[in-house]
């Protein structure tokens, strides 16, 4: 089904009114401080400023399990301007559902405060994050993400399942995708309208229609007022600034559903190009097993033989329990199990922490994890270079130097 856009209909010239560009607005991005938008951390690293990319640095991240707001990553493809400030936009207009569907649908956004709010902590992570690590092999074009396009957030709205109930709607038996998109809009001639597929299945078992982000209203720059959101897949599917859902019998063939973010079937070699198809490559949904380590700092000075605190976070895609975080000390010959705090929910970080001594010296500490289905991190994460640069998760390596107080 292509792509048919309501703007201009009675109804969804309420949500192009409050998306509509603000001199308000477009003045209080440009007066932010070295291209960061107000109610943001200072500390964000500029990646992109249009369209924007904000990365959040380590220091951030460790602080708290749950990331703040202000200091949560950004990543938008179009410039989308009117859009990137820390302000909540009003529940107006509608929500568009159509497709393999027994009538279209035109819900109204404020009804949605009537139906039951579910909350959800859970890892909000762009699926290029740490790209530079395959870049070290073989240079890839795209966001140069370190290891800032992720954090851990609580985002509370309407499960999809709930919405489908209260309207009565039923889809047809070969509806097997559902589409959303959202009201942003190419702001020049070469960018490419964003929507994005997922099985309806997974859309129906775990999807959200999220208000909310860490208990206030979502603000624009994180896809207010409405955003779409799959609990344990990478960030590319939580669609910002949701207006239409399409229930269809096949995924969209959209450039970012294909061949944008996605990975081949078969290792290829750093450099190696593949055209893909739908046969032969695979989307960026669900998260990998992965872990940090937030202290020490790699290449960091300790005190030697004194207690040290190593600790981090490890995350996968919800699908099994998290079971150790590993660290070794002697590049991976040995490994030593580490304390997990107690669980935050199958799609959030999970706090791990451990107390070691270094002798002076040199050293190198290896960080895995290890989940229920027997999945951990590989030794080499290059092994899985891809020419997009997409779910890093080899295991983390630190330095440290132990030196007498």
């Amino acid at each position: 089904m292509d792509r048919r856009h309501f703007i201009g209909t009675s109804a969804s010239g309420m949500i192009a009114a409050q998306l509509a560009f603000e001199p308000s607005l477009a003045k209080a991005f440009e007066l932010s401080q070295s291209g960061i938008p107000t109610g943001k951390d200072a500390s964000l690293k500029l990646v992109a400023a249009d369209p924007l990319v904000l990365e959040t640095p380590d220091a951030l991240l460790a602080a708290s399990r749950v990331t703040p707001s202000s200091a949560l990553f950004v990543r938008n493809h179009h410039g989308a301007k009117q859009l990137s400030d820390m302000n909540p936009r009003p529940m107006e207009g509608e929500l568009e559902i159509v497709g393999l569907v027994d009538k279209p649908i035109r819900f109204p956004m404020s009804e949605l405060s009537k139906l039951p709010l579910t909350e959800i902590e859970m890892v909000l992570q762009c699926s290029g994050n740490n790209r530079a690590q395959f870049s070290k092999l073989s240079p890839i074009k795209g966001t140069p993400w370190n290891k800032g396009g992720i954090g851990n957030v609580r985002f509370a709205g309407v499960r999809i399942s709930e919405l489908v109930k209260a309207i009565g709607l039923n889809s047809r038996s070969e509806a097997k995708y559902l589409t959303a998109e959202g009201a942003d809009q190419p702001e020049k001639s070469d960018q490419i309208d964003y929507e994005k597929s997922v099985p309806l299945d997974v859309a129906l078992a775990r999807g959200l229609l999220v208000t909310k982000l860490n208990g206030d209203a979502l603000p624009a720059l994180h896809g207010g007022p409405l955003r779409f959101v799959i609990p344990g897949y990478y960030g590319n599917v939580q669609v910002k600034w949701l207006t239409r859902l399409r229930f269809e019998e096949r995924e969209t063939n959209n450039f970012f559903q294909l061949p944008d973010y996605r990975t081949p079937k078969q290792l290829i070699a750093p450099g190696e190009k593949v055209e893909y198809t739908f046969d032969n490559s695979e989307p960026n949904f669900d998260m990998k097993i992965n872990s940090r380590i937030f202290a020490p700092v790699d290449g960091s000075s300790i005190v030697a033989n004194q207690l040290v605190r190593v600790h981090g976070v490890a995350w996968n895609d919800g699908a099994a329990a998290l079971t150790a975080v590993e660290l070794s000390r002697d590049m991976g010959q040995t490994w030593i199990t580490t304390q997990l705090a107690p669980s935050a929910g199958p799609f959030a970080f999970r706090e791990w922490a451990m107390q070691m001594q270094f002798e002076k010296g040199e050293h190198a500490l290896w960080v895995r994890a290890v989940d229920a289905h027997g999945r951990t991190q590989p030794m080499d994460g290059g092994l899985f270079w891809n020419q997009g640069g997409y779910g890093w998760n080899g295991i983390e390596k630190i330095s440290l130097k132990a030196v007498v107080g």
